[in-house]
C-alpha cells in the first residue's frame, strides 16, 4: 500500500492532474452587505435573462471577469444576476454567452473611473474591457519602443476573444499543458486543444475532468505565446520534483503578476519589481508583432536587402582574403578550384 502511494506520488503527470483539479474549483466571492444592497437598489432585471428580481433568495452576485481568469476582486467587477443564469454561465466569459454579448469593434479605451455603472449587456461588455485592463495575464509581444496605441490595439483584439484557462508546468526534463473542463466555454477550450495538438504535444491523461498533454520543451514556450494570442489566461502549477528553478528564471514567475499600466507592459518588466531587474529577468521572449502597414513593410524589405548586401560583401572579402594567403603557397591552385565549383554550383 505504502509503495503503490509512493509510486503515484513520484507521477509527476497524476500530481499535474490532481492540482488541477484543486486549482479548478470555483472561488468563494463574498460582497459586502451594504455593497450587495447598492447593487440590488442599481439593478433591476437579470442582464443576461432580463426577468425582473422579485425573488430576493434568487439573485446571485456575479463577476464580469470571473476571479478564476484573473478578474480584479472589487466592487466594478460586480452584477446582479439569477441563480439559474449564474449556474448557466459558470466561470466562463462574458462572450460565451452569445447574443447581445458581443465585443467592440474599436479599440478600449482607457479605464474611465468614477462614472456611473451600466447593467445593459453593452455596458457589460464595455466594463469587461476596462476590467481586463487591471487584470492578471496580459503580456504582449511588444517592445518598449512600442507606442501606447499599439499595445492597446493589440490588446483589443485578443480581448475579442472570450477567456479561458490553461494550466502548465515546465520544469529540465517535463513541460505539460493542462485543461480542466470548467476553465472556460467548450468552443474556445476546443480551439485550444486542437491548436495544443497542432504545434507537437501528445496527449498524457484525458478524462471527462482534466486532459493533460505533454510537449517538447523547445516548443513549450512558443505554443504558452500562441494559447495567450487566443486570449488564454495562464495558470502556473508547481508539482514536487527534484528539478526547482529558481525564483525569476521561469515564465511561471511572470504570468500571475496584475499588470496595471501599459508601461509595464511596454517595458516586459515584472511590476513591482522594477529595482530588482538584474536578478529578476524580463518576460520571456514572443514572436514581435509586426506592422503590415505599406512604410513597415518597405522597411523591412530595404533592411533585409541591406542585410543580404553586407552579407554578401562580407563573404567576398573573406573568399580574396583566402586567395591571397593560398597564393603564397602550393594550395592556391586547389582553393580556386573549391571556389570555381562554388561558384558553378
Amino acid at each position: 500500500m505504502n509503495e503503490a502511494k509512493q509510486s503515484s506520488l513520484d507521477d509527476p503527470i497524476a500530481n499535474f492532474s490532481q492540482a488541477i483539479s484543486e486549482l479548478s474549483a470555483r472561488q468563494a466571492f463574498n460582497l459586502p452587505a451594504q455593497l450587495r444592497q447598492q447593487l440590488r437598489s442599481m439593478q433591476t432585471s437579470c442582464p443576461i435573462c432580463k426577468i425582473d428580481f422579485t425573488n430576493e433568495s434568487s439573485i446571485i452576485v456575479a463577476q464580469i471577469v470571473p476571479i478564476e481568469l484573473g478578474g480584479p476582486d472589487d466592487f466594478s467587477n460586480c452584477f446582479l444576476c439569477c441563480e439559474r443564469c449564474n449556474r448557466r454561465r459558470g466561470t466562463s466569459d462574458l462572450l460565451s454567452l452569445g447574443g447581445a454579448f458581443c465585443s467592440p469593434a474599436a479599440a478600449p479605451p482607457l479605464p474611465s473611473h468614477g462614472r456611473a455603472l451600466g447593467f445593459s449587456p453593452t455596458d457589460l461588455i464595455q466594463r469587461r474591457v476596462e476590467l481586463l485592463a487591471r487584470s492578471a495575464n496580459h503580456w504582449t509581444p511588444h517592445t518598449h519602443n512600442s507606442m501606447k496605441s499599439s499595445v492597446l490595439k493589440h490588446l483589443a483584439k485578443r480581448w475579442a476573444e472570450p477567456r479561458f484557462r490553461v494550466f502548465a508546468h515546465h520544469t529540465s526534463d517535463l513541460a505539460l499543458i493542462g485543461f480542466a473542463r470548467r476553465s472556460g466555454d467548450a468552443q474556445s477550450l476546443a480551439v485550444a486543444k486542437v491548436l495544443t495538438k497542432f504545434q507537437g504535444a501528445s496527449a498524457a491523461l484525458l478524462d471527462d475532468a482534466v486532459s493533460v498533454y505533454q510537449i517538447d520543451r523547445e516548443h513549450f514556450l512558443p505554443l504558452i505565446w500562441s494559447l495567450i494570442e487566443l486570449n488564454a489566461f495562464m495558470v502556473p502549477v508547481r508539482v514536487p520534483g527534484k528539478d526547482a528553478h529558481p525564483f525569476g528564471s521561469e515564465w511561471q514567475d511572470f504570468w500571475p503578476d496584475h499588470v496595471r499600466s501599459v508601461a509595464a507592459l511596454r517595458s516586459r518588466l515584472r511590476p513591482g519589481h522594477a529595482t530588482r531587474a538584474q536578478q529578476i529577468r524580463r518576460c520571456p521572449d514572443a514572436r514581435r508583432a509586426l506592422s503590415d502597414k505599406p512604410d513597415a513593410l518597405r522597411k523591412r524589405r530595404k533592411s533585409a536587402a541591406r542585410v543580404e548586401r553586407n552579407r554578401s560583401q562580407r563573404l567576398a572579402l573573406y573568399h580574396q582574403k583566402r586567395i591571397e594567403e593560398a597564393s603564397q603557397d602550393s594550395a592556391y591552385a586547389v582553393l580556386e578550384a573549391r571556389l570555381l565549383s562554388l561558384q558553378l554550383s
